[in-house]
Order: C-alpha cells, then sequence, then structure tokens
C-alpha cells in the first residue's frame, strides 16, 4: 500500500508542477521583443553560436551525470533515469526562478522574461546543481522525494545567484561556487537529515557496491563530462574570452587526472581505485571554473588541476571513510570530493586570481572594469560569495531534509531499481515464485473439494 500511495503522490506532484510551469510561462515568457523575421537570420546566426554550447553543456548534464551515477550495480535504470526526469523538470523551473530574480533586480517588479538560448544554459547549470546534490542521496530517496527535492534546491539555488553574481557582483564563469560548492553542500545536508542514522545500514548494505561492469559504464559518464567540460565553463562567456576558458579548462583537466592516478596507486596499495578515475580525474573542471576566463597562465591552471585531483582522491580514499565513521554522513557518490573541496578550492584559486589583476590592471589592458565589476573591491565580493554559497546551500539542503522527512519514508529497498522501475526479468521471476507459493494451496483446496464431492455423493447414495 506504501508504494501505491508512493506513486500516487509522485504522479500528482509531477502533474500539478507542470501544469503550474506551463501557466507561469505563458504569464511571464515571450521570444527576444527585437525579434522580427527580418532580423531572422541575425538571429539564427546567434542561435547557432550558443545551441553548441547549449548541446554540449546537456550532453554533459544528461549523459555525463548520467552515467557517472551508474556505478551502483543495481541501480542503473535509476540513476540514468531518473537524471533525463530530473534534466527536464529543473530546466523549466529554473526558467522561472531565474526570471523571478532578474526582473526583481533589473525593474523591481515582476515584466515579461526573454527567452533565449544563454536562459535554457542557464536551465541546464540549475539542473546541474541538482544532479551534484542528487548523488549525496543516490539510491536512497524516492522519485517523489527527488521531484520535491529538486523543487526546494532551485528555489535556494537561484536565490544564492541573485545575492551571489547580482547582487554581490561575483565573477565565477565556470560556477566553482555558484554550481559545484552549491550542489555539493546542499547534498551534504539533505544526506546529513535524511540518512545519518542509517550510515552504518547503508554501509553493509550489499547492494551498495558496484560490479566490473557497472564501474565501466560509470566510466563512460566520466569520460563525457572530462571531453565536454570546457563549455561547461565558457558556455556564458564573452566571446573575446572563450580562448583562455577552453585553455585553462584543458590543462587543469589533464593534470588532475595525472594526479588522480599517481594518488590512487600510492592510496590502493600500488592498483588503481576505479573510484577515484572515474571521478577525481574530473576535479581539475571544478576547480578552474571560477578563474577559468581570468588571466591564470597555463601554469595556473595545471596548478589548481593538479591540487584538486590529489585533493579529490585523497578525499575519496581517508576523507569519505572518516565522515561515515565518526560523523555518520553517507555521501552515496562523494560529492564532497569531487564538487564541494574542489569548488573551494576554485573560489579560493579565483580570489587570488581577481586579487593578481586588482594589483596588476596591465593584465587585462585597462579592460578591468569587463571582469572585476567591483573594481578593487572584487577580491572581498569572491570571498563574500564563497561565504554566501556554501550558507545558503548547506542549511537550505538541511531545511529541504527536514521537509522530506516530514513527509514520507526514503525508499524501502535502498540502492536498486527494483521498487520504481519494471524490470521483465526480476518481474518475471517473482510471478513465477508466487505461482509456487500459490500451488500447494491450490491442490490442497482441489483435495478438499474433491473430499467434499466424494462425501456428499455418498450421503446422496445412502438416502435413496
Amino acid at each position: 500500500m506504501g508504494y501505491k500511495k508512493t506513486q500516487i503522490g509522485f504522479i500528482t506532484v509531477l502533474t500539478i508542477f507542470q501544469i503550474a510551469f506551463i501557466v507561469l510561462s505563458s504569464i511571464w515568457f515571450r521570444y527576444d521583443e527585437s525579434f522580427d523575421e527580418t532580423s531572422g537570420a541575425d538571429f539564427d546566426l546567434r542561435t547557432d553560436y550558443y545551441y553548441t554550447y547549449y548541446s554540449d553543456v546537456a550532453v554533459m548534464v544528461i549523459i555525463g551525470f548520467g552515467y557517472l551515477m551508474t556505478f551502483l550495480k543495481k541501480y542503473g535504470l535509476s540513476a540514468a533515469g531518473y537524471t533525463f526526469l530530473l534534466a527536464a523538470f529543473c530546466v523549466q523551473w529554473t526558467l522561472i526562478a531565474n526570471a523571478f530574480w532578474h526582473q526583481i533586480h533589473e525593474y523591481g517588479e515582476l515584466h515579461r522574461f526573454d527567452v533565449d538560448i544563454p536562459a535554457l544554459i542557464e536551465g541546464m547549470f540549475g539542473a546541474a546543481t541538482v544532479m551534484i546534490s542528487f548523488g549525496a542521496v543516490l539510491g536512497k530517496t524516492t522519485p517523489l522525494q527527488l521531484i520535491l527535492i529538486a523543487f526546494f534546491e532551485i528555489i535556494f539555488y537561484s536565490l544564492n545567484i541573485y545575492i551571489s553574481v547580482l547582487r554581490t557582483h561575483a565573477t565565477d564563469i565556470g560556477g566553482s561556487m555558484i554550481i559545484h560548492t552549491f550542489g555539493a553542500y546542499f547534498g551534504m545536508g539533505l544526506t546529513t537529515v535524511l540518512t545519518s542514522r542509517k550510515t552504518k545500514e547503508h554501509l553493509k548494505n550489499p547492494d551498495n557496491d558496484a560490479t566490473k561492469v557497472s564501474d565501466v559504464f560509470s566510466l563512460i559518464g566520466t569520460i563525457f563530462l572530462w571531453l565536454y567540460w570546457p563549455s561547461f565553463n565558457g558556455a556564458l562567456g564573452v566571446p573575446g574570452q572563450r580562448f583562455k576558458v577552453v585553455v585553462n579548462t584543458v590543462m587543469s583537466l589533464c593534470c588532475s587526472c595525472v594526479g588522480s592516478y599517481v594518488w590512487s596507486v600510492l592510496l590502493n596499495k600500488g592498483k588503481f581505485n576505479a573510484v577515484d578515475v572515474q571521478n577525481a580525474t574530473l576535479a581539475g573542471g571544478v576547480a578552474v571554473g571560477t578563474s577559468a576566463n581570468l588571466y591564470i597562465n597555463p601554469v595556473g591552471a595545471m596548478a589548481i588541476g593538479l591540487i584538486a585531483g590529489s585533493i579529490s582522491t585523497i578525499g575519496f580514499n581517508k576523507i569519505t571513510p572518516f565522515l561515515e565513521e565518526t560523523v555518520g554522513i553517507h555521501d552515496t557518490c562523494g560529492v564532497h570530493n569531487l564538487h564541494g573541496m574542489p569548488g573551494i578550492i576554485g573560489g579560493i584559486s579565483g580570489i587570488i586570481a581577481v586579487y593578481a589583476g586588482t594589483e596588476d590592471h596591465s593584465l587585462y589592458n585597462g579592460a578591468i572594469g569587463n571582469y572585476f565589476p567591483e573594481g578593487d573591491h572584487q577580491p572581498f565580493r569572491q570571498l563574500s560569495a564563497l561565504f554566501i554559497t556554501l550558507s545558503i546551500s548547506y542549511f537550505g539542503g538541511l531545511l529541504t531534509g527536514f521537509i522530506m522527512k516530514f513527509l514520507g519514508p526514503n525508499a524501502e529497498k535502498p540502492f536498486t531499481d527494483e521498487e520504481f522501475w519494471f524490470d521483465e526479468e526480476n518481474d518475471a521471476e517473482e510471478s513465477e515464485e508466487e505461482e509456487l507459493e500459490k500451488k500447494p494451496l491450490d491442490d490442497e483446496e482441489s483435495n478438499i473439494s474433491s473430499s467434499e464431492d466424494i462425501q456428499l455423493k455418498e450421503k446422496l447414495s445412502s438416502e435413496n
């Protein structure tokens, strides 16, 4: 009965949200008001320019994150399937939430909002943030909980964008702080409330494990993320800055990859650990995000990547077990190691890069205002944004976790697809078992019926 109630709740809540999104979109959204058929060629060029970045980011979010989380041996359908659904849900909700804050910031009241390809990219950034948080509670929540978590998280995410970017004027082109740090510590807040009491139970669960096949599928997600990360960091950058974004991101990723392999061998008795290769190799893309468009020089990007990859690998091998055993926090995917700590490294390296730029304006050929809206005060704004993001994300995750705990239980069969996905092979086996269980009962009933018939016939014959 609990299963049926959960799924009925999921259908009801998701349908209500979708109808609400359509209604709000009809009120707020429009095409760019400068568009007309005579200017169509210009818009086509702009669309072609940005759509490449949109498609790259979408591949990262849906395929990259989706397959990265298929490492659990019995949760592949759920990992990939829920990622697909959450992406479609979050793009719509992020557009609406961002539109609200942008209008408040620009006009002080609500106006109609122009929807274009950059706005869709921002929608995918919101989806990416939710995917990061999803990793912390992977395998432990119901579909209904995931939809509600996404709904509340985007509210906090867009609020943080409003405060940290629109009001504080922090620069964070690749989202080290506002996407990765936010998503990681929102997820850590969630799992602190939802699953901390069951950490030992989850660690002993045989389904909370990988196989060689599931690890290979997860590695597919890693490779997609690694290849497309320059587009993620540069999707909304100014055209003149994108060459630095690509160079810095690739160099940082290469060094984090090398660093993670070295540390994986050192920490695992001379062998590579699939978890390190699947995750820590990506830490350089996370950590270089804030400073990707700044003059950090290739050597700076390489240093950031090497530090991030090393710390991430150490985190998976040392920090995660410590948090599980001493604090009781169970982070299924280790988002604290891939997104949390590298995100903080990205925020700190961004502060250093901004400080260097404000001390030596010649780095930007006198165009410092194009990079730092607050001029010489920009380093302090960067530091403020980092603390604001950490605060809103973690406490927002805690609050959302308490709401989820109040609304209903977690998944009854964690780390498996069995509870919410139709599996023809498993369901057929269950049906056979049910038939076998019923068969002795049916035989017994038929024997009883036959015995009663015989007694009735004997009684009738004696009366006659």
